[in-house]
């Protein structure tokens, strides 16, 4: 079922505060998709409420801050004391494209890596050659 198609949801809008669009959110294995550009998509609340109680839409800023990329737009007065301020945030952010989202890569240290060869026998890439692979405890998928 898509999101759409569920008249009984309240609805809310989610803005891209980084206004370039080109990301997605997953909830529940259901791809919400910010095409390249598209800066605003309109959600189930339950959604948007879902995503300001998880780490999955936080990036960082080139001020260093680690904000949601996320707000609601007009949001409503319980909603926002239910969720805070940052989810009615909708001023603009600068995401630093030098870190990776979710990560604090500044504080790892790289000074000591190696590297660990992995031996894969033959029998793993049947799937990619056409033979079906045993998955779920021996059952053919």
């Amino acid at each position: 079922m898509d999101f759409q198609q569920a008249s009984s949801f309240s609805y809310v809008t989610l803005v891209d505060r980084a206004q370039t669009g080109g990301t997605e959110i997953i909830h529940d294995g259901v791809r919400i998709v910010f095409k390249p550009g598209e800066t605003e998509k309109v959600v189930p609340q339950f959604v948007a409420e879902w995503l300001f109680h998880v780490d999955q839409g936080h990036v960082w800023t080139v001020d260093g801050q680690y904000v949601s990329r996320f707000a609601i737009k007009d949001i409503s007065p319980e909603l926002l004391s239910a969720l805070g301020a940052e989810a009615g945030d909708t001023s603009p952010i600068h995401v630093d494209s030098g870190r990776i989202e979710g990560w604090d890569t500044s504080q790892v240290d790289r000074s000591n890596h190696r590297f660990i060869d992995i031996n894969v026998p033959a029998a793993a890439f049947r799937e990619r050659q056409g033979v079906a692979a045993m998955t779920f405890g021996g059952r053919r998928e």
